[in-house]
């Protein structure tokens, strides 16, 4: 398990959307995060047996395992991980009873995303 040498927070990011990683990984590493990025379920499950992540955001419609799964995975293996849901096709209460901890409905701003994590870390 690689753990963490510096005090940023890491995020793993997981949509099988490119321009959406993209857009987050850029975004939230400004915010000097250190941020990770897969296209879905099982990349991120494979990543976090290395690592240790504070917040996973995940999306709903993936091809391999959807967020929800993710999200129960997640929680029941890595209890300390914060994880935020995002979806335009899903409901919040979908991932809430998954174990997420916070929701964002596609699109979002970015300006609520941030002030979501930083009141939750």
């Amino acid at each position: 398990m690689i753990k963490k040498t510096n005090n940023k927070k890491n995020i793993l990011v997981v949509d099988d959307d490119r321009m959406v990683r993209k857009l987050l990984s850029d975004a939230l590493s400004l915010h000097r995060f250190s941020v990770y990025a897969v296209e879905g379920g099982k990349s991120a499950l494979d990543l976090l047996k290395k690592m240790d992540f504070d917040i996973v955001i995940t999306d709903y419609s993936m091809p391999d395992i959807d967020g929800i799964e993710l999200a129960k995975t997640i929680r029941s293996q890595y209890p300390r991980s914060l994880i935020i849901g995002i979806s335009a096709d899903c409901d919040e209460r979908d991932f809430m009873d998954a174990g997420a901890d916070a929701f964002l409905h596609k699109p979002f701003y970015l300006h609520d995303l941030l002030s979501m994590i930083q009141e939750k870390i």
